[in-house]
């Protein structure tokens, strides 16, 4: 719809700017009466008073200055349909491109919600059947750490499932007044989290209005974010702050920072720097936060690691 209406204006614009140049040259190729140039003087003076060698006539050139804005006209009027042509192109290529992303989206979306839903069963029972292995059967500290990687890897699997739940479901929030702390402490006990990253939590708590539930899902997967950003040890630093509209809460770190090259796009479907990530988790977050009449924004920090700066709205 957007589209349409620029294209319709362009339209409009270039035939006022026809009609304009239409106008201007049909009234410049019109008759002159070399007289009512003359002089006002010169004019009420008899030719008859003049001597031979005085008289004169005077031909105002006229004729070739409007040739020139002619030729200038007509140049503006080609340079502009010129230019409106370029952009209602170059507008119909975006917008087509922008079809093609959401018919891929769409499909990529039906297709994985059916191999999530296939996939949650088989990953459950090996899940449980690791635990009743482990605790029936005593373990040897090598054989402890093979079962902690299958864990790991099982975990990473069950987390990029919910990631596409959650992009594929329609975001539906139920708001409620939640105890910040509450909301990180629960994020915080869904993920593993190596012995080497100190994640730091504001000593206050507040409460904010959201959705319990999908507000984990966010502090979730930035909290990832973050852990996958560590080439070893790190820090997770997390603030909040409020005024009369908004309690933002900030997620730090000083890992390797967001590649300039993608910050922009963040937050788009399937724009991601790691080989384990499907690239939805933050395309989630950011429909979770707008549902909930929230904001996320990403960012780099001046010297080393990312900011996520989440708002919500009070």
């Amino acid at each position: 719809m957007k589209a349409k209406i620029i294209i319709g204006s362009l339209i409009v614009i270039q035939i006022l700017a026809i009609m304009f140049t239409t106008q201007f040259l049909s009234l410049s190729n019109q008759p002159y009466d070399t007289v009512a140039f003359v002089p006002q003087g010169l004019s009420q003076t008899p030719t008859n008073d003049f001597s031979q060698n005085e008289k004169f006539e005077f031909k105002p050139d006229y004729e070739e200055s409007f040739v020139i804005s002619d030729v200038n006209f007509l140049l503006i009027n080609s340079l502009s349909s010129l230019v409106m042509i370029l952009g209602v192109v170059k507008l119909l290529k975006n917008e087509n491109n922008k079809k093609i992303k959401t018919e891929k989206l769409a499909i990529i979306g039906e297709l994985s919600s059916r191999i999530a839903h296939d996939m949650r069963n088989p990953l459950s029972v090996i899940q449980m059947t690791l635990e009743n292995f482990k605790s029936q059967y005593p373990l040897s500290k090598e054989q402890e750490k093979q079962f902690e990687k299958i864990n790991r890897s099982i975990f990473r699997i069950t987390h990029q499932i919910d990631d596409i739940w959650d992009f594929v479901k329609s975001p539906t929030t139920e708001k409620k007044n939640c105890s910040l702390a509450y909301l990180l402490q629960e994020s915080l006990r869904r993920i593993n989290i190596p012995a080497s990253i100190k994640i730091r939590l504001p000593p206050d708590d507040c409460e904010i209005l959201c959705d319990d539930e999908k507000t984990i899902v966010v502090f979730v997967n930035i909290f990832i974010n973050a852990i996958q950003a560590f080439e070893n040890d790190g820090n997770i630093w997390v603030s909040f702050d409020s005024n009369k509209n908004w309690i933002t809460v900030k997620i730090e770190d000083d890992g390797v920072g967001i590649d300039p090259k993608i910050l922009d796009r963040i937050f788009e479907p399937l724009i991601t720097t790691k080989q384990t990530g499907t690239g939805l988790g933050l395309s989630c977050c950011k429909s979770i936060m707008e549902s909930q009449g929230g904001l996320i924004k990403a960012s780099n920090r001046p010297k080393k690691g990312s900011v996520f700066t989440i708002h919500f709205s009070k």
